[in-house]
C-alpha cells in the first residue's frame, strides 16, 4: 500500500467547481482533498472572503495551505503518536511526516469524485480502501456543499463499508477570517501539545484571535456558535447531528478556526484508557454516521 502522502494536491481551475447563488460563490477542489477553497459575499461595502482563500494551485498532500474549509475523517485531530489503541489491539497509522501523531484523518489528503454539481451545489465523495494510511477499515464517505439565501452548508455521511465495526468520527475544519467567536460549551479538556488529556468545567464564552498561537478542546457543546469580525455582517455557525465537540484554533493571528467534531481529539486512545465523554462513534459493517453544518450571514 502506497503511503497516503505520496499524493499530490490538484487545485488548478481547470479541476475546480464553482458555486454561486445571490451574493455568495464559493469554489472547491475535488482533487484536493475535497476542499473549499473559498467562500465569499458581496455586501454593501465590498466583497468578504469569510475564509481565508487558498490561491495555491497544488502542493504535497502533507504540507496543505492554511485555509478554506477540508473534512475530517474517519477521525478528528490527533491519534497520539500514530497509535489507535481499539478492541485491544494496537494499530499501527501513518503519522504526517514531520511529526509523529497521525492527524486529520485521511480524507483531506485523498482526491474525491464529483458525482452530481449545479449552479449552487454539488456532492463529492470518496472512497477509502482498507489499510491506506495504515487505517485496516473500508469506508465511503458522501460530501455535499451548497449555497443558499443564508450562506453555506455543508454535509458529511460517512458509512462503514468493511466486514468489522470501526472506531469513526468526523469533524469540518475551517479556516475563519472572524476576530472572534462566542458560543456556550459545558466542559474544556486540558491539553498537552495539543493532544487531550482530562475534561474539567468551561468558564469562558468569548475567545478572540490574537497575535498567539493557542488551542481549546471543548465538549458538551451545544451546537450553535456565532462568529465576529471588526465591523459588518457576522455568521451563526450551527450544526445538525452528534457534532458537541468543538475545536478553537489560532495561528499567531494569521485564522481563527471554530472546528465542529463528533469527539475529541484522541479519543480512541483516551476512551480505551477508561475515560469517558470522548464522543468516539462505534459503526457497525454498513451503518453511516452523518452530520451538517450551516454557515448562516446574520447583520452586523
Amino acid at each position: 500500500m502506497p503511503s497516503l502522502y505520496d499524493a499530490r494536491m490538484n487545485a488548478a481551475p481547470d479541476t475546480c467547481l464553482t458555486l454561486r447563488h445571490g451574493p455568495h460563490q464559493a469554489r472547491i477542489a475535488p482533487l484536493a482533498g475535497g476542499r473549499i477553497l473559498s467562500w465569499s459575499t458581496a455586501l454593501p461595502d465590498g466583497q468578504r472572503d469569510w475564509l481565508v482563500p487558498i490561491t495555491a494551485e497544488g502542493w504535497p498532500a502533507h504540507t496543505w495551505p492554511k485555509g478554506g474549509i477540508f473534512p475530517l475523517a474517519p477521525f478528528s485531530n490527533r491519534v497520539r503518536n500514530a497509535r489507535l489503541h481499539w478492541q485491544g489491539r494496537t494499530i499501527p497509522l501513518e503519522p504526517l511526516p514531520g511529526t509523529p501523531h497521525a492527524l486529520h484523518g485521511q480524507a483531506q489528503a485523498m482526491a474525491w469524485n464529483v458525482t452530481d454539481a449545479g449552479e449552487d451545489h454539488a456532492t463529492l465523495t470518496l472512497s477509502h480502501p482498507a489499510d491506506l494510511g495504515g487505517w485496516p477499515w473500508a469506508w465511503h464517505l458522501r460530501q455535499t456543499i451548497g449555497l443558499t439565501d443564508s450562506g453555506l452548508q455543508i454535509g458529511l455521511t460517512l458509512e462503514n463499508q468493511s466486514a468489522t465495526v470501526m472506531p469513526t468520527g468526523l469533524g469540518i475544519h475551517p479556516y475563519f477570517t472572524a476576530q472572534s467567536v462566542h458560543l456556550a460549551a459545558r466542559t474544556r479538556w486540558a491539553h498537552e501539545h495539543e493532544l487531550a488529556l482530562a475534561q474539567e468545567e468551561n468558564l469562558e464564552s468569548h475567545w478572540a484571535r490574537s497575535a498567539a498561537t493557542w488551542t481549546e478542546f471543548l465538549s458538551d457543546w451545544a451546537g450553535e456558535a456565532w462568529l465576529h469580525w471588526p465591523q459588518g455582517p457576522g455568521l451563526r455557525l450551527h450544526t445538525r447531528g452528534p457534532l458537541t465537540h468543538l475545536i478553537l484554533h489560532c495561528n499567531e493571528g494569521r485564522y481563527l478556526c471554530v472546528e465542529p467534531a463528533t469527539h475529541v481529539c484522541d479519543a480512541a486512545n483516551l476512551a480505551a484508557r477508561g475515560i469517558p465523554g470522548t464522543g468516539i462513534q462505534v459503526l457497525s459493517p454498513g451503518e453511516v454516521l452523518a452530520v451538517e453544518m450551516a454557515l448562516d450571514v446574520q447583520p452586523g
